[in-house]
Formats: structure tokens, C-alpha cells, sequence
């Protein structure tokens, strides 16, 4: 039932993965049942003990490649000695025979290591420094071994403190390198290293070189980057797929197909966003140079009960890459039959050339060649705005910076010139498409810098109290958690430095993060918004209608992530990607006229019927793509 199978341990030194393992080992060693005892009695697992392997499956302290023929002369027995006392231990009944092969096979990865570690590039280096230093400035010598520094020069060093010198230099370059031996043998994260050609002669060769596994199948641990930091300088030396941001499931794929010999057979089921997240860019192109034999993508349908983590099955092999690969996209788990059977007529076929460097998108050559001639049409958003694309306020303390109105009401009416750092603050959920903005919550901003540009000869508590004494009183309630705030400014009362604090106040268009289509609205009432919301630095009423339009909402399906429920991530990194046909202003005209009559409409009743209206932008915007009936078509799912 399991023949050379790896678990790789979480390394997270919180997880419960070992005990989980270990309770799962002893499970299994009672797991079945027979014909032979009528399945009357459980039996155990043949060799489990020795075919099941434990370890950090992503820390090794030798190279794949380290070379093990002096391992293998300095030892009695060969590669395919090896091979076959374990083939003997799996094939025995004898359990004394079993613990002598035992013994026999610990003692071949011992000397591995051992040889291994003593031709370690590092330990090799130092032991040519060492002996250097003996014979240079230790050893006796029957002449003083003055050549190598020369004679005196006139105003130079003397012979004996260049030696001096020299001596030094060399036992600096010995501690050093002592010292980065040392740090590799103690440190923690090689604790539960994990070996693989010491553990698998059976993918070794009789020279000992290791040639992979046929088939890797796996389903990496589900663990955050702020997790790693104790790991990242090792993966960063150690992985091509490393970003200081990436989850851990990241290098599984890469050790994965490391482990793999030419021609095998990978598949994992881990998260989707490395097809579209930015610390998804190295891993994309390294799954690029192999063969994807298909990657089926399942949203954000439950698949384990106990996470919510968004899963698609990545399958490749190591082989040359072809121009496409197979793809699916799961829509539900109620389906009769094995999955494949499900995914068969559902599997589509992707152009490995259409997928954009900045993100994949799983969709048919038709649908590709449609988002490849909107991107040909227009701007990408973010340059179209001049990188004004901001997101919303940070306080750190909400309690203390976000007030309700009756709140503002009594500050205002305690001091009037409490109106000067009380600003009208909107939620993400608050922004709806094309209406105008309205909420009940205000933000108190006194930004960094404002208390020493305004203080002077005051100190900044007393300049505070002074200027703003409702606002003091009502701060200093919080005075004690303000000031534990990582997002506070030069004093506990100031918000964190914001260049962009002034387009608030300028006429601008608000969008919401989470939504399932487009929420694009106007505001020219120097309105705020918290990190739930963004605003664009434009007052185009030509922009707003393009970016409402039903084209919009496809085209951005296509490149965002999809969270549970049909919802859109709706973040600056994929929103700057929307091309925008950049045409001249009195090409404009039409449609931003259109949107200023729904700007209108909302402004007067939020709940106005403006689909029409909108159907008339769409038609416009279709237009300004250059897109046909059967695009048209795609866009809208018929």
C-alpha cells in the first residue's frame, strides 16, 4: 500500500503535524483487513516502519548532487548493496534478520554523512587554512621562512610585523569560516533536515548519483510567510522560487519537482494564488519550463472543511514544455463518478503563450485572444492615472480616530474648530456603484508633522490641548493604546505619514475592495476612506462609466482573485492592469455624458432606476474595444 512515501513536516515549531504523524504511523500499523481472517482481525502494514519517512523535507545540509563516491570507497558496501539490504528488510518475516539489516542500513547513512561532511566544500577549505597556518607560523623551521614577505622597504613595515600581519589575516579567515561550519551544524533549522538520496537508494544509481522519483504527489503545508522569517535566508539561497512574501507551499513545488526524475510524474493540490499574486511570479516561471499536463482550479469551493484555501491541483511533468496545457475550472463537488470523470467534458485548453507575466488566467485560447485585444486597446489603468491609485487610511486605533456623528456633533459643538481635522469617513461596503457617497462615520486626521509644523515655542501636548481642545479631551481617553500603534505619526496623536493625505480632499473616484462587479463612485466632497476602499486621483466622468461597464467587471474576473461567495478582490495590483482606451477628450463626450446623468439620478435618489442608462454605457464601451457580436457574446455568457 505505500511504498517510498515521504510526509514533509510542518516547520512551523507550533504545529501538531509530528504528533499527528506519529499517531497516524501507529493507526496505520493496524489499518486493514483480509480475506485470510474473514476481516475478522485487523493486520498490520508490511515495513511501514521503513517506508514511511519523517523529516523537513525542505532543509537538507547536503546537495542532491554532493558527490558520494568517497563515501562509498571508504565503506564496505556499495549502492546496490544498499539497495538490496533494504529490498531484503521488506521482504522478511524474520524480525531478528529484520533488526540486523537494520542495523547494516543505519550505519551506510551514517557513513554517508560522515564522508559526505568531511568533502563539504567549507570543511575542505578549512583544513587547507589550518594546515597553512601550521606550516607558516607554527611549525619549526630550521630557516625563517621569510620569503613570502620580502625584504624591508624603506618606510615599510619590518619583516616580522608583516608576518605579524599575515598571521592574523589567516587565523581571522579560520574563525570565520570555523564559525559558519559551526552555526550550520547547531543551527535549529537543520534540526529535522531531511536526506533524501541517504533515505532512497532505490532512485540512486550504483555511482550514487541520485535520479528522482517517478511520481510526486503531494499537498504542501498551508502556512503564511510571517511564519518563515527563521527559514528565509536558507530558502533564498537554496530555492529560484523564493520571494520574501511567498507561503510556504511555494518551495514544496520546486523541492517537489527537484526530487523528480526526468520524465516523472508531479501533481499537488495547493492554494491558487500563485497563478496571479505577485510572490507568484518566480514560481510561474519555473512551473513554465516543465511540461503542465493540466491545472484544475476550484475557486472557492470547500474542500477542506477545516480551512478555507481556495485549492487547485497542479500537475506537470519533468519534460520539455509544450505550447498548451489542459485546464478545468471546478464548479461544485456534488458530482456522481471520479473527478476526472467530472472535469473530462468541462476541460478546456490554454495557450501557454497568452498567459500574461503578471498573473495567469485559466480560460479557453477564445477567451484569451479576447482579453489579449482588450489589453491591445486600451491603457492599463495605472498608467492611464499617473500611478494615482491610493488606498484607503490606516489609523491603527479605530476606536480612537473613526467617531459616529452624534460624537462629531458634541466635538463641534465643545470647540468649532474641531471641523478642521474631522473629516467624513467611508467603509469599503459604503461605496456603491455610481452613487454618491454617505456615511455616518467621521475620521479624526491629524496627519504626521502637523504638531512641530504648528507647535513652535509650545511643547506638543500643551499645542494640542491649545489648538484643539475637544479633541484633545476626547484622544486622551485613548492615550495609552494610541501609543502602542505601529501606524501612529511623530506623536502618539498623529496618523502615520501619507503622501497622498490631499487627494482626499480633491474630486476623485472611490471603489470598493470587495464586491462581485465593478463599485465605481464619484465624490467631490473631500471624503476619506479606510484600507477597505481606494480612490483613483481623477474627476473623469468618462473613466468612472468605463471602469462601471459589464466589459470592465469580465475583463477583471479574468486577471483577480475570487473569494468565497462570487466575490472579487478588487486590490490596486490588479486594478491598475484594466486597460483603458485613451481617446481624445471630444471622443469622450458620449459616454461621459451618459454617466453624469446616472451620477445625477443616484445623487438625487441612491435608489433610482438607471439600468438603462447603463445598458447604453455598455453598448458605448463595447464599441470603444472594437469588440464583435461573438466577443460580445463571451463577455456576457451566452
Amino acid at each position: 500500500l505505500i511504498e517510498n512515501c515521504l510526509f514533509g513536516v510542518d516547520i512551523n515549531p507550533k504545529s501538531v503535524m509530528i504528533c499527528r504523524l506519529r499517531l497516524w504511523i501507529e493507526l496505520l500499523k493496524h489499518a486493514y483487513f483480509t480475506a485470510g481472517s474473514k476481516y475478522q482481525s485487523l493486520e498490520t502494514l508490511p515495513n511501514i516502519d521503513i517506508n514511511i519517512k519523517a523529516g523537513n523535507s525542505l532543509i537538507s545540509r547536503f546537495a542532491l548532487d554532493s558527490d558520494l563516491k568517497g563515501a562509498l570507497k571508504s565503506i564496505k558496501y556499495s549502492i546496490n548493496d544498499y539497495r538490496n539490504f533494504v529490498r531484503d528488510y521488506k521482504n522478511s518475516t524474520d524480525k531478528e534478520v529484520k533488526r540486523g539489516l537494520l542495523l547494516i542500513i543505519d550505519e551506510i547513512k551514517n557513513n554517508f554523512r560522515t564522508e559526505i561532511g568531511r568533502n563539504d566544500p567549507k570543511v575542505t577549505k578549512l583544513q587547507k587554512l589550518t594546515s597553512e597556518l601550521y606550516h607558516r607560523f607554527t611549525g619549526n623551521f630550521l630557516f625563517e621562512p621569510d620569503a613570502p614577505y620580502g625584504k624591508k622597504k624603506q618606510g615599510g613595515d619590518s619583516l616580522e610585523a608583516k608576518r605579524e600581519k599575515a598571521k592574523a589575516e589567516l587565523e581571522r579567515e579560520i574563525a570565520k569560516l570555523s564559525a559558519e561550519i559551526q552555526e550550520i551544524k547547531s543551527n535549529r533549522i537543520f534540526k529535522n533536515a531531511f536526506e533524501w538520496r541517504f533515505e532512497f537508494p532505490e532512485v540512486l544509481d550504483d555511482d550514487g548519483r541520485f535520479r528522482g522519483f517517478d511520481v510526486v504527489l503531494g499537498n504542501p503545508p498551508y502556512i503564511r510567510q510571517e511564519e518563515l522569517g527563521a527559514y528565509k535566508d536558507f530558502f533564498q539561497a537554496h530555492f529560484e522560487t523564493y520571494a520574501g512574501t511567498a507561503d510556504l507551499y511555494v518551495y514544496f513545488v520546486e523541492r517537489g519537482m527537484a526530487v523528480l526524475r526526468p520524465g516523472g510524474q508531479f501533481a499537488y493540490i495547493l492554494p491558487n494564488k500563485w497563478m496571479r499574486a505577485g510572490y507568484g511570479d518566480n514560481l510561474r516561471r519555473f512551473v513554465r519550463r516543465h511540461r503542465i499536463e493540466g491545472i484544475s482550479d476550484f475557486g472557492d469551493l470547500p474542500v477542506f472543511d477545516e480551512a478555507t484555501t481556495y485549492p487547485c491541483i497542479l500537475e506537470l511533468s519533468r519534460t520539455e514544455a509544450l505550447p498548451t496545457f489542459r485546464a478545468a475550472i471546478v464548479g461544485t463537488l456534488d458530482y456522481e463518478g471520479t473527478l476526472a470523470d467530472h472535469l473530462r467534458p468541462r476541460a478546456f485548453t490554454v495557450a501557454l503563450d497568452g498567459l500574461n507575466d503578471s498573473g495567469w488566467t485559466l480560460s479557453d485560447q477564445t477567451t484569451q485572444r479576447l482579453l489579449d485585444k482588450l489589453r491591445a486597446a486600451g491603457t492599463p489603468l495605472g498608467e492611464y492615472v499617473q500611478g494615482k491609485i491610493y488606498y484607503g487610511i490606516k489609523t491603527g486605533l479605530n476606536e480612537a480616530f473613526v467617531i459616529d456623528a452624534a460624537t462629531r456633533e458634541r466635538l463641534l459643538a465643545e470647540d468649532p474648530n474641531s471641523a478642521e481635522v474631522i473629516k467624513p469617513f467611508l467603509a469599503g461596503r459604503e461605496i456603491k456603484k455610481y452613487r454618491t457617497p454617505n456615511t455616518g462615520q467621521y475620521l479624526v486626521i491629524l496627519e504626521k508633522g502637523t504638531t512641530n509644523r504648528y507647535a513652535n515655542q509650545l511643547s506638543p501636548e500643551i499645542w494640542l490641548k491649545s489648538t484643539y481642545p475637544a479633541i484633545f479631551s476626547h484622544l486622551k481617553n485613548f492615550e495609552s493604546k494610541a501609543q502602542k500603534r505601529y501606524d501612529q505619526g511623530d506623536y502618539w496623536w498623529e496618523l502615520r505619514a501619507c503622501d497622498y493625505y490631499p487627494a482626499f480632499e480633491l474630486p476623485k473616484i472611490f471603489f470598493a475592495e470587495i464586491s462581485t462587479e465593478g463599485q465605481f463612485a464619484f465624490d467631490e466632497d473631500g471624503q476619506y476612506c479606510d484600507t477597505t476602499g481606494y480612490i483613483i486621483g481623477s474627476d473623469s466622468k468618462y473613466l468612472i462609466g468605463v471602469l462601471n461597464s459589464r466589459l470592465v467587471t469580465f475583463f477583471f474576473s479574468k486577471i483577480s482573485s475570487e473569494i468565497r461567495g462570487g466575490f472579487l478582490r478588487w486590490k490596486r495590483q490588479y486594478v491598475e492592469q484594466i486597460p483603458i482606451p485613451d481617446i481624445p477628450e471630444e471622443a469622450q463626450q458620449p459616454l461621459a455624458a451618459i454617466a453624469v446623468r446616472i451620477l445625477a439620478a443616484k445623487r438625487a435618489d441612491p435608489q433610482a432606476d438607471t439600468s438603462a442608462l447603463e445598458a447604453e454605457v455598455d453598448a458605448l464601451v463595447y464599441g470603444l474595444y472594437g469588440l464583435t457580436a461573438e466577443e460580445i457574446a463571451v463577455v456576457e455568457g451566452r
